[in-house]
């Protein structure tokens, strides 16, 4: 499995979830979703989603959220500029 892990830590990953209008210490939103199922393996690694509720120019703080197979989860920060 280590070896599978260096190779491709991608093939580790079930789920991802992006709540594009994040607010610390309020609960996190699933504005867009991707995961595996047992008969569809594949996952993409972009997002497509298009959202909508940035209403005015400035700053805000996306999250991504990532769950790996064995149910383990973090999630990351990153400030948007409209």
């Amino acid at each position: 499995m280590k070896e599978r892990a260096i190779k491709s830590g991608f093939d580790f990953i079930d789920f991802w979830a992006v709540d594009f209008d994040y607010q610390d210490g309020q609960p996190f939103e699933h504005h867009w979703q991707a995961y595996r199922t047992r008969k569809d393996r594949s996952l993409p690694s972009v997002s497509n989603h298009e959202f909508d509720k940035y209403t005015k120019k400035g700053k805000y703080i996306a999250c991504v959220k990532v769950v790996d197979i064995f149910g383990c989860d973090t999630s990351i920060t990153v400030e948007v500029a409209i």
